[in-house]
Parts: structure tokens; C-alpha cells; sequence
């Protein structure tokens, strides 16, 4: 049961998690957006400044779901941190020493709004910023449009080269379209080349893959090995080439990139042979770090409490700077384990949940230096 002071927390820690929220992106929209005038400018027709605003909204309010994702668990934690000192500055917690409450029980409501805070994360990262990906990735000015720079693409379970000139997110469309088969003389390759092309997604009677509209050469001319001839077939129209792959429009631009995913499609990334090993290693580590975001946020919380309520403490901004210290060694620790998972010294899991039972057990280990 949650009492008048537990709401009291919970008022305040949300107060300020929303007013630091809406600070720091107001911060990063002045400057970023001052930065960037031109690019907006580039794209209104009309020569207006109500023009010009209402794109530079329009952007920006895309932009503060990735923004969002990006600062929460920052802001979680500073959150409890400003709690716990206000709690201090206005003597506000000898009372409820006083009465027998233990320092502890006063982080239940913390931890609850940390687990909103999550999920909210959750919500946001799984539900929607794959919906909005294409506006996140167009260029300022211009979310009408989803035109991406094509990166190669080596696809390791067919063995083609996938090359373009640009990409269309939202028409899934390929300008300049350029595939590299293999021919049956070793060694040997042939370019199919396309205008356009569109990737058609997986059905029940159909592989998923790109239709090559009116490729050079067309298929009764290619030369290709045996193997290919499986992933290689005729489109309804004579001059149509269609392609068998798994490698989509958003393993072509951003593949290393997954943060504007859900969790599913990244699962599938993982288990997609058509990656190369370090790239599913990356995917891999990635998908690890989001599940163990979540208990490094309500952790980090936790561990702050012993350093801003610190026993026999005589400077408030002294026990903050230590536990923005102890916040800033935390985060080296997770670094440095994901540093030693990219460099294959240690596997990927490991060095997503290590760092969740190093900072475990320290908070742990630091909680017998709380104020009591």
C-alpha cells in the first residue's frame, strides 16, 4: 500500500524527469537546429518563416522518440538523485528516520517509477520508432521523402553482391540497382544490372527477394553456375529478373544500426545467414544490451542511494559528486566489457550481463553506507 509520501516521491521524481527531459532536448533542438538551418532552408518552396517552423516541428517531433531512447536511463538516474538530495536539503528525511522508517523502504516508489520509466523505454524502442524509421532517416527538411545511400551488401548464403545508387525505405525501391552472380567457370562473375528494383517481402507461396525491372542482361542471357539458378528466376514480365535473398531495404542502409528495430526484427537479423560473422556478433551484442538496460537503470538507481544518503556525510554537493563519480564508473565497466565483447575476448552475453552482475553486487556491497 502505497502511502501520502510514497505519492509525494513519486510526484517529484516524475516532476523531475519530465522537466529535465523537456530541458535537454529543447537544448539539443537550439543547437542542433541553429546548426542546421540550411538544410531545412534547402527544402521550403515557400520563402516564409511559418514554412520554416512548421518543418523544423515536424522533424523534431520525430527526432524526440529517438532522443527519448537515447536519455532516459540518464535521466532515471538523475531523477533519484535529485529526489534523495531534495529529501536532504529540506529536512525532509530525519522525520521519517525518526518514526522508524528504514532508508531503504523510501526507494520502493523510485524503483516503481524506474519500472515505468522502462517500460516506457520499451514502449517506445519496440512499438514506435521501427514505425516512424524512415522519418528518423530522411534529411532535414524533407520527411516526404525516405531517399537512403545503398551500402553494399555481401549476401554470405547466396553469394551475391547487392549494390545501388539510392534506396526508397518506404516504397522499398532501388535506383541503379547492380548484382554480382556468380558465372560456372571458376573465379568468374556477371553484373546484373536494373533501373529499378523492389524487394518483395516473404509469403506463403513465394521466397522473399528483388524484382529487377527490365535488368540488363535479361535471363534468357545470364550465365550463372548451377547453385545460383535456384535463387535466380524469371519475372512475369520477359525482362524481369527476380532475385531470391533475405537482404531487405534495411540491411542495405544503416545495417550496423539497430537501434531503430524492434526486438523481433533483430532476433531475425541474428539468425539471417546472409550477415557476416561480425555482423551478427554486433546484432547479437545489441540485442543482449536491451535486455539488460532495464536492470542496469533500476541499479544504477539503487547504487546511488548510499553515496547522495552517505553516513556521517558533511557536504550534500560533496556526496553528489562522489556518486556522479561512482555513475561515471559504472558506465566505464560497461564499456569496457562491451569493448572486450567486440573484440571477441569475450562472447556477447557475457559482456552484456557482466557488467549487470559487477554493478549488482556493488550495490550490494555499498548498501551498509546508507544514512539510517
Amino acid at each position: 500500500m502505497f502511502t501520502t509520501f510514497d505519492r509525494y516521491l513519486l510526484k517529484r521524481y516524475f516532476h523531475v524527469f519530465i522537466i529535465g527531459f523537456i530541458a535537454t532536448y529543447g537544448l539539443y533542438v537550439v543547437f542542433d537546429g541553429f546548426t542546421n538551418i540550411d538544410g531545412f532552408q534547402a527544402e521550403i518552396k515557400e520563402d516564409s518563416s511559418t514554412s520554416l517552423l512548421m518543418v523544423m516541428l515536424e522533424y523534431y517531433t520525430f527526432r524526440s522518440s529517438l532522443f527519448f531512447d537515447m536519455v532516459s536511463p540518464i535521466l532515471t538516474v538523475l531523477s533519484g538523485i535529485v529526489v534523495f538530495s531534495l529529501l536532504v536539503r529540506h529536512g525532509e528525511l530525519n522525520p521519517v528516520l525518526s518514526a522508524g522508517i528504514p532508508t531503504y523502504r523510501l526507494a520502493i516508489p523510485l524503483a516503481l517509477a524506474t519500472i515505468v520509466v522502462n517500460c516506457l523505454i520499451v514502449a517506445n524502442q519496440e512499438l514506435l520508432i521501427p514505425k516512424i524509421a524512415d522519418k528518423l532517416q530522411a534529411e532535414r527538411g524533407d520527411l516526404g521523402s525516405s531517399a537512403q545511400f545503398v551500402e553494399p551488401v555481401y549476401d554470405f548464403s547466396t553469394r551475391i553482391m547487392i549494390n545501388g545508387e539510392q534506396l526508397y525505405l518506404t516504397e522499398k525501391q532501388m535506383i541503379k540497382a547492380e548484382f554480382v552472380l556468380s558465372k560456372p567457370t571458376v573465379h568468374d562473375f556477371v553484373t546484373v544490372k536494373s533501373d529499378e528494383a523492389f524487394y518483395q517481402t516473404e509469403t506463403l507461396d513465394r521466397p522473399g527477394g528483388w524484382l529487377l525491372k527490365e535488368a540488363n542482361p535479361n535471363y534468357e542471357e545470364l550465365e550463372i553456375a548451377e547453385f545460383a539458378k535456384e535463387m535466380i528466376l524469371p519475372g512475369t514480365n520477359p525482362n524481369d529478373i527476380f532475385i531470391v535473398t533475405d537482404v531487405g531495404c534495411d540491411q542495405l542502409c544503416n545495417r550496423n544500426t539497430s537501434s531503430l528495430i524492434s526486438t523481433p526484427d533483430l532476433i531475425a537479423r541474428i539468425n539471417n545467414p546472409s550477415f557476416s560473422d561480425l555482423s551478427i556478433r554486433k546484432q547479437t551484442l545489441d540485442l543482449h544490451s536491451r535486455l539488460t538496460r532495464p536492470l542496469m537503470n533500476l541499479i544504477a538507481v539503487m547504487m546511488s542511494i548510499p553515496f547522495v544518503l552517505r553516513k556521517e556525510s558533511r557536504s550534500q554537493i560533496l556526496n553528489i559528486a562522489v556518486c556522479a563519480c561512482v555513475m561515471g564508473s559504472l558506465f566505464a565497466i560497461s564499456q569496457c566489457f562491451f569493448y572486450l565483447g567486440t573484440t571477441r575476448m569475450i562472447s556477447p552475453d557475457q559482456a552484456a550481463w557482466f557488467p549487470v552482475i559487477t554493478c549488482g553486487a556493488l550495490a550490494a556491497w555499498f548498501s551498509n553506507r546508507v544514512w539510517t
